[in-house]
């Protein structure tokens, strides 16, 4: 979630809703950006269809070949963007402009300003760090021991649903109304169908990881849309209560069924605050529960009865699967997805049978590569409710400590996994800090410091910030060395990338962790369209900021092998693959 720090109580809303950020960069002037001032004076739109009551009598979207359509010069294909990347043709205003981009008047202005333009640009560097003491400047006799992708914060919406705060969509407060949420599978499909591609011919991934916000406000049919998305299943049809076709006819509206790409490798679920609560920050109550399968959308949502789905609180059609769907049915529904082939592991994640206790939260264990490497899954979010993450000395004592206990007993490696990165994560009941302490709730540095006393851990995956970001959490000493914190950006949200991860043994008693960032292929109008419109939000500032610091973006991660795991990182690199694909196929070569 990407709300900057703020606070409203809603009237009209059956229960009060607090709104609050998620820490991130703050938004800083761009060298030659617009001035604010230009706005005033914008031209008219330039290729763009006039609108009229007779133009688009009958639809109620413009239609996509219309405002995206194939250009002349198609934006190329990247292996990576260590091979290129794709930049905003006109610089992030240092103001939020004047008009919501996801309404039309907006689109229109800033389309004429060519806020939605992307230029292919140069490819990046990995930045080698060894902030973490241990470094390794070998470039021989390395193998190549896993080899996985990160994606995060799809924030799969029903936008049409009633518990949706679309009214409330303004710069301060953002991710009420998105510009391209409508198109958001198809930005999802073509990521998979990018790695896909990545790995078409050579080595497939071992294993792709959602770091939560999978969906958007915790209904049932996001949840399966999500699963069904990741799982490519045909027919793919994200509308809920009537049955939309804002432009006439089969596959030519967002609306409209589609066969998205199956993600080409086992997935793994992690949940979000966005996954257990009402828009990502109220936990579920009678009443938000009865409001989300009912008619009344009193903070505001999609209508697709008006044209380009404006936003209306009239009366809808209710729909049972928008229900609220708590831990144990988000475990059961995923843990059923399974599919033969790629679309595994059994469980995504959780145990395939036998109970799962979510008293401490959905958590699971998984080794994703036999006898080398763990993933230790941790749900973060707060059962009391706000966007920020809650971790308890019971949950550290009864079942983190346990788990990262056995792993050294067992000899393997851990990444952890989690939604909130610890700075996202405080110590109060609900939202804000002004709410009442949690007994036995640890704070961010707390929690730091306990798993930095486990070498065995290496690094820990997380989201939430909707930014690409890396992290070196600091040990108390050379034999507890800390861990390299990576955070992957928001699909959901422009630059909308996923990060591949290669984890090397650099064969000197070093290891080196490869995140490099994906951006995802546009091989249609859909997706053109999702790509046009969320860098409109961004460059108009009417989405959050993001870091510019190569540090931050493809990086080499250099950490010392831990003693209880050496000997099954020794015994997987006489196996495994001497090939970096970190230094050769997402370079395209």
């Amino acid at each position: 979630m990407t709300l900057r720090r703020a606070s409203v109580l809603l009237p009209f809303l059956p229960l009060p809703f607090a709104l609050s950020a998620c820490p991130g960069p703050d938004p800083m002037p761009d060298a030659g950006a617009t001035d604010a001032a230009d706005l005033a004076d914008a031209p008219e739109p330039r290729d763009a269809p006039a609108i009229d009551a007779e133009m688009h009598m009958g639809l109620r979207l413009p239609r996509c070949e219309d405002t995206d359509p194939m250009p002349t010069t198609a934006l190329p294909h990247f292996a990576s963007t260590l091979e290129g990347t794709y930049l905003p043709h006109v610089a992030r205003l240092p103001m939020s402009g004047p008009l919501n981009p996801a309404e039309e008047e907006g689109e229109l202005m800033y389309r004429a300003l060519d806020y939605a333009r992307t230029d292919p640009g140069p490819g990046l560097s990995h930045v080698h760090r060894n902030d973490l003491g241990a470094d390794s400047t070998t470039t021989t006799g390395r193998h190549s021991i896993a080899w996985l992708a990160q994606l995060s914060d799809f924030q799969l919406v029903d936008d049409e649903s009633p518990s949706r705060l679309s009214a409330l969509d303004n710069p301060d407060i953002p991710s009420g109304l998105r510009a391209q949420e409508a198109y958001l599978p198809r930005a999802v499909s073509a990521m998979s169908r990018t790695f896909q591609r990545i790995t078409a011919g050579g080595r497939s991934l071992d294993f792709g990881i959602i770091t939560g916000d999978c969906a958007d406000s915790a209904q049932g049919n996001e949840l399966d849309w999500v699963i069904q998305l990741m799982n490519g299943e045909p027919g793919l049809h994200t509308d809920s209560g009537d049955d939309d076709d804002p432009v006439p006819g089969p596959d030519n509206d967002p609306k409209d069924p589609f066969d998205p790409v199956a993600f080409p490798a086992p997935w793994l679920y992690v949940p979000g605050n966005h996954d257990v609560e009402i828009v990502g920050i109220n936990a579920p109550s009678d009443r938000s529960r009865m409001q989300a399968i009912g008619t009344s959308p009193l903070g505001g949502t999609r209508d697709y009865r008006n044209w380009y789905g404006a936003v209306g609180r009239r009366a809808i059609t209710a729909d049972p699967a928008r229900h609220i769907v708590d831990r144990d049915e988000i475990v059961a529904a995923v843990r059923a997805a399974t599919a033969d082939g790629p679309m595994g592991p059994s469980g995504h994640g959780y145990p395939a049978s036998g109970d799962v206790d979510t008293t401490l939260g959905a958590n699971w264990t998984l080794d994703v590569v036999p006898g080398v490497l763990r993933i230790v899954a941790i749900d973060t979010s707060d059962r009391s409710g706000g966007s920020e993450g809650l971790l308890t000395q019971d949950f550290i004592d009864g079942w983190l400590e346990p788990e990262l206990d056995r792993a050294v007993t067992d000899g393997v490696l851990v990444m952890l996994a989690s939604h909130h990165n610890t700075r996202s994560i405080d110590v109060y009941e609900g939202q804000g800090t002004d709410g009442p302490m949690v007994p036995g709730a640890l704070s961010g540095p707390e929690i730091e410091a306990i798993v930095a006393s486990h070498p065995e851990v290496i690094a820990w995956l997380v989201g939430h910030v909707h930014d690409n970001q890396i992290r070196a959490v600091h040990g108390a000493d050379a034999a507890h060395p800390g861990y390299w914190e990576i955070m992957a950006s928001a699909i959901a949200d422009f630059p909308s990338q996923a990060r591949a991860i290669e984890l090397v043994d650099n064969g000197d008693g070093t290891l080196s962790i490869f995140a490099t960032l994906v951006d995802y292929d546009t091989d249609d109008c859909f997706e053109r369209r999702f790509r046009a419109l969320t860098q409109m939000e961004f460059v108009s500032a009417w989405a959050g900021n993001v870091t510019t610091d190569p540090a931050q973006l493809d990086v080499e991660l250099v950490r010392a092998i831990p003693d209880s795991a050496a000997d099954a990182v020794h015994a997987a690199s006489a196996t495994a693959p001497s090939r970096i694909e970190s230094l050769t196929t997402l370079l395209g070569e």
